[in-house]
């Protein structure tokens, strides 16, 4: 009864401490960056000084916004792109973007989106987030 119990308390904590590390994830902020209610790119730029990332996330403020993709290009030229096309309304957040390769120091992050309204002159703020 007592290796049991033991047993089971150790498996309750090694499954508490592997929760605690993801939920310890740090997303850093790279910045904001204003939408207009037409089609636009912006750029990030990011810079190799910052170090290795895995991955990036987008969150959306004011009002809904409306993606097309997101194109990261690495230091060593390469480039990885992700096809969002979605919607992700003011509050929300995108998706984990897992960055592949080895050499995953980013250069710069080009995103092409929208505000997603109705009206016209109504503008959003995306913020990009990376993953160390």
């Amino acid at each position: 009864m007592l290796k049991r119990f033991i047993a089971l308390s150790s498996l309750i904590f090694v499954f508490a401490a592997g929760a605690a590390a993801v939920s310890a994830q740090k997303w850093e902020n790279f910045g904001s960056k204003e939408v207009k209610d037409r089609s636009e790119q912006d750029t990030w730029h990011i810079g190799n000084e910052r170090g290795l990332w895995r991955g990036l996330k987008i969150a959306v403020g004011k009002r809904q916004v409306k993606f097309y993709r997101v194109r990261v290009t690495f230091s060593n030229g390469e480039e990885q792109e992700f096809a969002l096309r979605s919607v992700i309304r003011a509050g929300g957040e995108s998706r984990a973007l897992d960055l592949t390769g080895s050499d995953r120091h980013i250069n710069k992050v080009d995103i092409w989106y929208e505000a997603y309204t109705a009206r016209r002159g109504v503008r959003s703020v995306v913020t990009l987030f990376g993953l160390r």
